[in-house]
């Protein structure tokens, strides 16, 4: 006696929900529906590294992220590694930097696309430009808008609002609505900072720098890499880290950056330096020496009190999100039967360098083994 497939609905074709896909593809008795609203599918992880697809980093680390001890726990059910071996199964030739970084051998992220929506059967279909604004449970079963057909087990994993336009922010996920699941509030991270006093004429000088995140006096984290100034203030894949850190402090009150230029030596004799030479032409950026030239500063200790971040439009990820609060271990819902909710949807954000991308690839891995 043949058993009836068991149909499965994913709202959502970016990361965690393609590769959820094509984990269950493997298993002929499941029928798997995917909802993109967009045109296209995996938009952001087609545009992550570059283009190249930064899909994890080699080194992952609870405290890169908001939620350390969640971290912790999922690695002991996902690691880095089952990651590679999973891409490898399905094909994909992987490369590592010299930070850990991974990306396809291809260098370019629509492989990554590619390979995840290469089924080994016929029980995928995707549908692309498909709004969904209601689900509902009736009788053991979801509902979504008036389609006909109910779905035995709904997987949500559409994403966060970061980096769309307000006007499509304002419709953000809309059918949550009747789920009543708790919401953290959604603010921008990995993005970079307004700041206050800030001089117009640094704007397009590019330099590396070591950046420090300092609340009042203590210092909150700091990092080196290359710095961008813009009209109104600073960016950069540093920068955008401490941002990552900004967004997790309890009050964001009194924040400022201090900037060393001075990267190659972060003690570097200033003083000696400037005693022997009559300008900093030598030693900065001509945008940076002409504003020292016209109004001297702290060359290592450079410091701007921050007013904001940029928006969320501009971020790469959100932080916030459903409360972690209303999952299990493997991701399923606590209080909704069948229904189970993956990546960027959750409260949990990392820093730059394949974290976010790991975290949506380790969460659908975990949620599609529970359910095969």
């Amino acid at each position: 006696m043949s058993c009836k497939p068991k149909h499965i609905a994913i709202i959502g074709a970016g990361a965690s929900g393609l590769f959820f896909a094509r984990k269950l593809s493997e298993n002929p008795q499941l029928r798997i529906t995917v909802f993109e609203k967009n045109r296209q599918v995996g938009a952001k992880l087609r545009a992550s590294g570059g283009g190249k697809a930064n899909i994890f980093n080699r080194d992952i680390r609870p405290e890169h992220y908001n939620q350390p001890e969640f971290i912790a726990e999922l690695l002991q059910q996902y690691s880095p590694e089952q990651l590679e071996n999973q891409f490898a199964a399905w094909g994909l030739v992987t490369i590592a930097d010299e930070e850990g970084r991974v990306y396809p051998a291809s260098q370019f992220s629509q492989t990554v696309v590619d390979v995840l929506t290469t089924y080994p059967s016929d029980n995928v279909q995707l549908i692309t430009d498909s709004n969904i604004q209601h689900i509902g449970y009736e009788k053991n079963k979801w509902k979504i808008n008036d389609l006909p057909t109910p779905f035995d087990t709904l997987v949500l994993a559409s994403g966060s609002p970061a980096g769309m336009i307000p006007k499509n922010q304002r419709n953000y996920n809309q059918y949550l609505q009747n789920l009543s699941l708790k919401i953290n509030p959604l603010q921008p991270s990995l993005s970079g900072f307004i700041l206050k006093d800030y001089p117009k004429s640094l704007s397009g000088c590019r330099t590396k720098a070591i950046a420090s995140l300092y609340q009042d006096k203590k210092l909150i984290h700091k990092e080196f890499g290359e710095i961008t100034f813009k009209d109104d203030g600073i960016s950069g894949i540093v920068i955008m880290n401490l941002s990552a850190y900004y967004r997790r402090l309890p009050s964001i009150k009194n924040c400022h950056l201090e900037i060393n230029l001075t990267y190659w030596d972060e003690h570097f004799d200033i003083s000696t330096y400037l005693k022997r030479n009559q300008s900093v032409t030598g030693l900065l950026h001509p945008k940076l020496a002409a504003l020292y030239q016209q109004k001297p500063f702290l060359i290592q200790q450079f410091s701007f009190p921050i007013e904001d971040t940029y928006p969320l439009d501009t971020a790469q990820v959100a932080h916030g999100g459903i409360a972690l609060s209303e999952i299990d271990s493997t991701f399923a819902a606590r209080n909704h039967r069948n229904l189970y909710i993956l990546g960027e949807m959750l409260d949990v954000d990392g820093v730059c360098g394949g974290y976010n991308l790991f975290f949506a690839f380790a969460s659908a891995g975990v949620a599609a083994e529970s359910i095969m």
